[in-house]
């Protein structure tokens, strides 16, 4: 199942290397997008091993009712480390990590009504504690980076979990293990990451003038493959987007073979302003012609979708 974990508290997996959480539904479009090296078989194995799970979640919408794990749960294992700072409603729990999202929650579901006022001695009134119903230096996590259950919840509420997450009463053998792993985790990283070479000694000088190398430096090869490959079942809004794209495109295709005369065709095919083409656009291709012009526009469509939900 790797490199997912399922930990029996919770009806989803989390992605080890990655560091957060996944419904069934979503395992094959990770594994695509974020572990393009994993083969295609090998990803249907995985999900199908996910799905076998008892009570685990098939979509988002099956996690409308969760529940997140209570304040004095320990940091849980395997999704990102917790952050610091943490901004905790003291009416409700809810926690956001911006003095304005919470301000704007306190407003919203609690009808609170900020005690500061224009006017006066300004300087004076900003050293004064003013009393706010919140609380901050929360420790918090979160197990999705969108979507339902992206909220973030505290842990580690006491001194015992916190001396824990800071690597006290860990044995010798647990605290090499961990450094081991977060070390092996940024070298795989550093040789996938993209980066640009010596200009001299690029063997396609074309690379070096578009400028790709320093457009994607830092960014994980195998995730890029991965935000270009075929559109899967789970991806419904995409699916529909790229039917759309492509009912224009055959439109498109069939104006210009039938409708568009030899002077419009003459000035398609023109490649220079002040240079009048040879010969009319050519629109009439073989099927396969039209199929492998076609799946360079998927590409393109799936790489903009796909990366509007990455955090880089």
């Amino acid at each position: 199942m790797e490199p997912f974990v399922h930990i029996p508290e919770y009806p989803f997996v989390v992605c080890k290397e990655c560091q957060f959480a996944c419904v069934t539904g979503e395992v094959t479009t990770h594994l695509r997008m974020h572990h393009g090296h994993i083969q295609v078989q090998e990803r249907r194995r995985i999900a199908e091993s996910i799905g076998d799970i008892p009570g685990i979640a098939g979509g988002q919408e099956e996690l409308r009712s969760f529940q997140f794990p209570p304040p004095t749960v320990t940091p849980i294992r395997f999704i990102a480390p917790p952050k610091p700072d943490g901004i905790r409603c003291d009416r409700c729990g809810f926690i956001v990590r911006t003095i304005a999202g919470i301000r704007r929650h306190c407003r919203k579901e609690h009808g609170w009504v900020s005690g500061w006022t224009k006017g006066g001695n300004v300087v004076k009134r900003a050293k004064e504690e003013r009393q706010v119903p919140w609380t901050t230096g929360v420790r918090c996590q979160r197990f999705f980076r969108s979507r339902v259950a992206s909220g973030w919840f505290e842990v580690g509420r006491g001194s015992a979990e916190e001396a824990a997450s800071n690597g006290e009463g860990e044995t010798l053998e647990e605290q090499l293990a961990r450094i081991h792993t977060a070390q092996a985790g940024r070298f795989k990283a550093r040789k996938r990451a993209i980066k640009a070479g010596d200009e001299k000694a690029e063997p396609n000088a074309w690379l070096n003038r578009v400028g790709w190398a320093e457009h994607l430096a830092g960014l994980d090869r195998d995730r890029l493959r991965g935000s270009v490959e075929p559109i899967g079942d789970d991806e419904a809004g995409l699916k529909r987007m790229w039917e759309s794209m492509e009912r224009v495109m055959g439109r498109a295709r069939a104006a210009v073979l039938k409708r568009s005369g030899h002077a419009v065709l003459f000035e398609i095919n023109r490649k220079e302003v002040h240079i009048k083409p040879s010969k009319p656009f050519e629109g009439r291709m073989e099927d396969d012609t039209w199929a492998r012009s076609k799946e360079v526009y998927r590409k393109l469509l799936c790489f903009i979708r796909r990366t509007q939900d990455w955090d880089d």
